[in-house]
């Protein structure tokens, strides 16, 4: 990878307490049903993955750049999740011209069995696409759709059964959906009877030709091919020790977001309980060797990464850290920072929940969604 070590020795060094530049950003639109990712469209709008505690009522929102909503897809596998406090459906997007791949998570399917286990949901789970990516391709340009394109549980059953089904949005535009891959929603695991499946994020190759996937509870990278859906694990990311008492005696690595970077990719960390301050890290993927190395330290929560080339120079690199006190009574903010040296510069310390970001350089802007469901634009 090009530049690759100059990188990581500059930012090896870093600190993450950082520059105060902290900046009010404009709200663009908020009320958002408990959103999950966003997507920027050619012509500068936003798709708004939102999931629901509701069967089969979640959504993809279309949201224009002025800050109005409208539903593109409405009617989509969502339930209770795991934690029996929130809402899991569909998570990530990917779109190359009029192709859009969507994530379906977990949905409903896990319950906690007795400490420290994890089962099927003993009520059966609501959707039989859970734990899947969707392929959806438009008639036109998701820009100029109008109306909203309606799931049904039948529609679902038959992707289910592998069938392509032809959608109408009632408004002159058309969309054939497929499954185009479905994993297991949970595997054996030795210590917690079941493991199951999170698709959290992807990210599309330019040729469009593969998809990169990772899976935030099986800790791992899935790289995708979009023609056949054939899939397998890349590689799986190490536990690391928890130096602490409290929790388990390793803490879950939880990737999250997932970016191109030179030839290969950039992958964020989360971490799981006890969600140590500045444990998480931002790592380089080497795609031929199949390996990892850390890229970004002393970060907490990280949940996504933005790259910026700039000619002549290093790159520019925006982190995004979804709370700094995930465990404090209520949980503390989340955090923006820019990159241009070793030392990065504070955007925001007061983000509620931030879960994704876009670059737009056509505003020379960064674009937030929070959980709380808001999407607020930081001037660059």
């Amino acid at each position: 990878m090009v530049g690759l070590m100059d990188h990581k020795l500059l930012l090896s060094i870093a600190f993450a307490a950082g520059t105060l530049f902290a900046q009010a950003p404009q709200t663009i639109i908020t009320g958002l049903q408990a959103p999950q990712r966003l997507l920027l469209t050619p012509r500068g709008n936003f798709l708004v993955t939102e999931t629901s505690m509701s069967i089969n009522a979640a959504r993809v929102s279309f949201v224009s750049r002025g800050g109005t909503r409208r539903s593109l897809f409405e009617g989509l596998p969502s339930g209770v999740d795991v934690t029996l406090a929130g809402g899991g459906g569909p998570t990530a997007m990917a779109l190359k011209d009029r192709t859009l791949y969507l994530a379906i998570g977990a949905g409903d399917s896990e319950r906690r069995g007795t400490a420290p286990t994890s089962v099927y949901n003993p009520a059966g789970e609501s959707s039989p696409i859970f734990s899947s990516v969707l392929k959806i391709q438009f008639g036109s340009d998701v820009d100029v759709l109008a109306g909203t394109f309606k799931f049904t549980p039948q529609i679902q059953q038959q992707l289910a059964d592998g069938d392509d089904v032809d959608l109408s949005d009632g408004a002159g535009g058309t969309a054939r959906v497929s499954v185009l891959c479905d994993f297991p929603d949970g595997v054996p695991d030795a210590n917690t009877l079941y493991r199951f499946s999170n698709p959290y994020s992807l990210v599309l190759t330019p040729d469009g030709g593969t998809l990169y996937m990772t899976d935030a509870s099986q800790d791992t990278l899935v790289k995708i091919d979009t023609a056949t859906g054939r899939w397998r694990r890349l590689l799986r990311f190490p536990k690391g020790q928890n130096p602490t008492p409290i929790g388990p005696p390793v803490i879950d690595a939880v990737p999250t977001q997932v970016r191109l970077f030179g030839d290969g990719l950039l992958v964020t960390q989360l971490t799981g309980f006890p969600f140590l301050k500045d444990a998480a890290r931002i790592f380089t993927v080497d795609i031929e060797k199949r390996t990892i190395a850390p890229f970004f330290y002393f970060l907490t929560s990280a949940i996504d990464v933005l790259v910026r080339p700039r000619a002549g120079t290093r790159p520019q690199f925006f982190t995004l850290e979804f709370s700094l006190a995930q465990t404090a009574t209520p949980p503390g903010p989340g955090r923006l920072l820019r990159w241009d040296t070793a030392e990065p510069v504070v955007m925001s310390a007061a983000l509620p929940a931030p879960v994704s970001m876009v670059l737009d350089e056509q505003t020379n802007s960064v674009i937030v969604l929070t959980l709380t469901g808001s999407i607020l634009e930081f001037k660059l």
